[in-house]
């Protein structure tokens, strides 16, 4: 669950923190700067100056990437679709069809973002220089390994079926395909 509220600073499970990142959701680029900590569960982007901070949690993270476009940073998409009143509205809604929520959430601290289950948010963090990039790419890595991805299969079913496909093929699970000989007459 995407959490917004007001700027705070975790106090555990911290492997990377620095200050001065700038912050890119969509199109809106956040005008000030603020601090970004990499913990154990979340990637958390706050600023003092706004009282404003977003923390996303590790399976939220689709993909992540050193980007030079719209600047040097760290590119971000998130399985969700993020509104954040007074920082982003989210895409237009002609192409994302429904991704907005009639219902309003709660204006409280710490409420969660509005979001939608079918739609996508690109999100850059940009720091002040690329050895913080560099190092902020390194510390989300070693975040995201802790954290596999929501993709992951949790059904036992699932994993039996795949199991029992196995032994329906016997020997054909040890095919190659390595053997150049095996595909010498194919056209390229």
């Amino acid at each position: 669950m995407v959490t917004i509220g007001e700027a705070f600073t975790p106090t555990d499970g911290i492997i990377f923190s620095a200050t001065d990142v700038k912050l890119k959701i969509g199109d809106s680029l956040i005008p000030s700067p603020g601090s970004l900590h990499l913990t154990v569960g979340s990637c958390i982007w706050s600023c003092e100056e706004r009282n404003a901070s977003i923390s996303i949690p590790w399976p939220r993270v689709g993909v992540h990437a050193i980007s030079s476009v719209p600047g040097e940073g760290l590119f971000m998409m998130l399985d969700v679709n993020i509104v954040w009143p007074g920082f982003y509205s989210g895409p237009p809604a002609e192409n994302n069809g429904d991704a907005h929520p009639d219902e309003q959430g709660e204006d409280d601290e710490g409420h969660d973002s509005e979001i939608s289950e079918s739609a996508m948010t690109e999100m850059w963090l940009q720091p002040a220089s690329r050895e913080i990039l560099d190092q902020m790419f390194s510390a989300m890595r070693e975040c995201q390994s802790l954290n596999p991805g929501s993709d992951v299969s949790e059904d036992e079913d699932y994993m039996e079926a795949e199991e029992d496909e196995l032994e329906e093929v016997g020997d054909m699970r040890n095919l190659q395909l390595d053997d150049e000989e095996k595909f010498a007459d194919a056209e390229e």
